[in-house]
């Protein structure tokens, strides 16, 4: 079972590590979120400090000079080690921690799953356009990338990306996925004609939230709209 711990934001430094990992997180950064899902996947020894990213301590901009969140620090005989990157650290958890493989072993449909990640990049920008101005939906990038993802499960013919269990690219891409959910808030027989529309795709969204490391991180879609509601944008930049 991964060990779970919050830590107050401040400016004093944690200290060295033992015998887990360390995850600097911002809260509701999918990100961060898309790291944690690995995490719990992988069942891995792990703690979560928590960071205001508009506030970051000086200890952490020494470790971090470019100021990217989420960081995964990692015990090592030589001493703590860091990883940046949400994709580069999600691919690290993947080769270190053998149990439950999340990349397919075809270098065919991994090259693939690749592709798909780096496509749906487009859906992480219009997700963030959409949610830090007005909340209109159905923007032509989303449609877009879901029509994607929407083809690509039926092509598949398995529940999810990985097959029969969640992999690497669902995981990847459900954090902005679960985010979506809040326009159910704002027009919910939109949110509905948009789910026939892409049935697959809408599927494989509730099989995902019934993955017991989705439901452990997940928020309602409510809370999600609050937080983009309140969210100020120049914190945006942090994200990676």
């Amino acid at each position: 079972m991964s060990y779970y711990q919050n830590r107050n934001t401040g400016s004093m430094e944690p200290p060295p590590l033992s015998n887990k990992l360390r995850l600097y997180h911002v809260d509701m950064n999918p990100y961060g979120h898309r790291v944690q899902l690995i995490l719990e996947a992988k069942r891995v020894q792990y703690e979560v400090y928590k960071l205001d990213p508009l506030r970051l301590p000086e200890w952490f901009k020494a470790k971090n000079p470019r100021l990217k969140i989420p960081v995964l620090e990692i015990p090592t005989e030589s001493g703590d080690k860091f990883l940046f990157e949400s994709v580069v650290i999600c691919d690290y958890l993947d080769e270190k921690y053998t149990r439950r493989p999340l990349h397919s072993r075809d270098p065919f449909v991994k090259a693939q799953d690749r592709l798909l990640i780096e496509r749906f990049n487009e859906l992480i920008k219009g997700t963030l356009e959409c949610f830090d101005t007005n909340f209109a939906f159905g923007g032509e990038q989303i449609l877009q990338t879901v029509d994607i993802l929407e083809k690509e499960l039926a092509s598949r013919g398995t529940n999810y990306f990985g097959g029969d269990t969640p992999g690497m690219l669902d995981y990847m891409i459900w954090p902005w996925v679960e985010r979506l959910y809040l326009l159910r808030c704002i027009n919910q027989a939109k949110f509905e004609q948009k789910r026939a529309v892409f049935p697959n795709f809408a599927d494989w969204g509730d099989q995902m939230q019934l993955d017991p490391a989705v439901k452990k991180l997940s928020h309602a879609p409510m809370e999600y709209l609050e937080y983009y509601k309140n969210a100020r944008t120049n914190s945006l930049e942090f994200y990676v």
